[in-house]
């Protein structure tokens, strides 16, 4: 019987959980070869009001400076957790999506994070993978 109660007691605290997890925030993290593109959406889609996105030329620090170093992916992520973290979003999901390296990537969720500094429900890379594409032509015979 008090096994029960337990049981009874415990499942609201998961339940609500999860429905945390699925009203979470988005921040969509595209890391192209020269520019970097952080938005932070509802769990619909829709961007935020108060304009939470940037791009690598929209940080401050970043004016006129190169936009193709490590350090610029990790700025502009920093930036918009910090204007996450200001708006009081609570839990966000991170998409990432680009043709880069890991290392790439981790730094850039690692910097948001740091800026943002609450909790980060999952992290999902969304990059799409080609399988083997369209048939090639015939090669021509000579």
């Amino acid at each position: 019987m008090d096994y029960l109660r337990t049981v009874i007691n415990e499942e609201p605290s998961q339940i609500s959980r999860l429905n945390n997890d699925e009203n979470a925030d988005c921040v969509h993290i595209k890391l192209l070869r020269n520019n970097t593109f952080v938005t932070v959406t509802d769990p619909n889609g829709n961007t935020k009001i108060g304009g939470l996105k940037a791009s690598s030329g929209m940080v401050p620090e970043l004016k006129g400076g190169p936009k193709l170093s490590r350090y610029v992916a990790e700025a502009t992520s920093e930036h918009v957790g910090r204007k996450a973290r200001e708006m009081g979003l609570r839990s966000v999901v991170v998409k990432v999506n680009g043709f880069s390296f890991f290392k790439k990537k981790r730094q850039a969720i690692m910097s948001f994070k740091e800026g943002f500094g609450n909790s980060i429900v999952s992290i999902e890379d969304t990059t799409r993978k080609p399988h083997n594409g369209c048939r090639l032509p015939k090669k021509r015979r000579i």
